[in-house]
């Protein structure tokens, strides 16, 4: 995973060659060019995904069918004042959730991709005989996913339910409507292209999300009583004879090793001292983290309660989540005003018919930062080619690549 993490960090800004540590002028008028195809699909990746050879071979022809789209877009396909790299990856899912309702094994479901897009600026660094031209430098680039349904749910901004960190689940809060952005749908922070009439993402029952919050009660109560446990047995050594026996013996044995003849006396002083210290000091904090669990033993029995109380339509009901409320009161049955709902990945907008190579959803990711209406660009590359491509770009060309 940590391959898979170190190239995601690389999509938000790409940083190569020599020229960047140098005073650069870009020169937007210089002919660029079209870098060589890259594509890397780690082995741990393939059997992680169950993917066969033959499956990831189709899976790099549609990246570069999509590649080829790319290539036909006016001002993009003859770059002038900057070079064009691009990539593609077979992803093992960032944002791998435990299993969820008609979640798909990741053996079985499509092979999930992202591909990069970077523009990279031509410019000129040095003087006289020293001018040197580059295409490398820094840029921003543009992420675009395949078959990747968690990428949009669990990356849009403020999206996650609190209560459920710790969870190994897949439920989020839905994002609020945006505006279309460049003629593409947008979803948080990500445009979402896609054939299937599906949404992608599916209600969560309120019957299940009562299930979840005990689940986190339960998760949250061990490590709430592993600290009972940790600071009860910090209090037991300090006062247990038998411990107390073994540190003398651990003194006397220290003290030949010693300069100071009193020092079996001066640490028998400590330990004296210790053992009233921790009267003070840890019975205080051994019953004020009993009071926690407690607590939270008191919220877990009224989540049960709850729950057993539901009706069949209460149990069906899409649940959603109120974050200006208190404890149990953020959940409830929707829809609700000022409640958002609680969604997870729609695993049913995949055709299992299709191969599992076949582009069945496209997410375009870190296109926003090139639509701040202060930003200002310092070249041609990075945003300003990356909103031309997404502005023009063929999108029925797009739709009938997708499955």
């Amino acid at each position: 995973m940590k391959r898979n993490k170190s190239w995601m960090a690389i999509a938000l800004l790409a940083l190569t060659g020599s020229a960047a540590f140098a005073q650069v002028r870009y020169i937007s008028n210089a002919p660029g060019t079209w870098k060589p195809w890259q594509f890397i699909a780690y082995g741990d990746h393939q059997k992680g995904l169950g993917a066969r050879p033959a499956e990831v071979k189709e899976l790099e022809a549609q990246l570069l069918r999509l590649n080829a789209i790319f290539k036909k877009t006016d001002g993009i396909s003859n770059p002038v004042g900057f070079s064009v790299e691009t990539s593609g990856l077979l992803n093992l899912p960032t944002y791998r959730p435990g299993a969820g309702a008609g979640e798909l094994a990741l053996t079985v479901r499509p092979l999930p991709a992202s591909m990069t897009f970077g523009a990279f600026p031509v410019v000129e660094y040095g003087s006289g005989a020293n001018v040197k031209r580059e295409d490398t430098g820094e840029t921003a680039l543009v992420v675009f996913f395949i078959n990747s349904l968690e990428q949009p749910l669990f990356s849009a901004t403020n999206n996650s339910v609190p209560e459920f960190a710790e969870l190994d689940g897949d439920v989020a809060r839905l994002a609020p409507p945006e505006p279309d952005v460049m003629g593409f749908q947008r979803y948080g922070d990500t445009l979402v292209i896609k054939k299937s009439a599906e949404p992608i993402w599916a209600a969560v029952t309120y019957g299940e999300t009562l299930v979840l919050v005990a689940r986190s009660i339960e998760q949250r109560m061990v490590e709430e009583r592993d600290v009972i446990a940790r600071l009860q047995k910090g209090y037991d050594d300090a006062k247990d004879p038998k411990k107390r026996a073994e540190r003398l013996a651990t003194y006397k044995m220290i003290a030949p090793m010693q300069k100071d003849p009193a020092y079996i006396e001066k640490m028998v002083s400590v330990d004296v001292a210790r053992e009233k210290q921790v009267d003070v000091e840890l019975l205080p904090q051994i019953a004020s983290a009993k009071s926690v669990v407690t607590k939270s033993e008191q919220e877990l029995s009224g989540v049960r309660a709850m729950a057993a109380g539901l009706s069949a339509a209460d149990k069906a009901a899409p649940a959603c989540y109120a974050f200006d409320q208190e404890s149990l009161a953020r959940f409830r049955r929707g829809p609700a005003s000022a409640c958002d709902p609680l969604v997870r990945p729609n695993w049913k907008l995949f055709n299992p018919a299709l191969p599992r190579s076949a582009p069945q959803v496209l997410t375009i990711a870190h296109f926003d930062r090139c639509l701040r209406k202060d930003a200002k660009f310092a070249h041609v590359g990075g945003c300003v080619a990356n909103k031309r491509l997404i502005e023009s770009m063929d999108k029925a060309a797009l739709l009938a690549w997708l499955q």
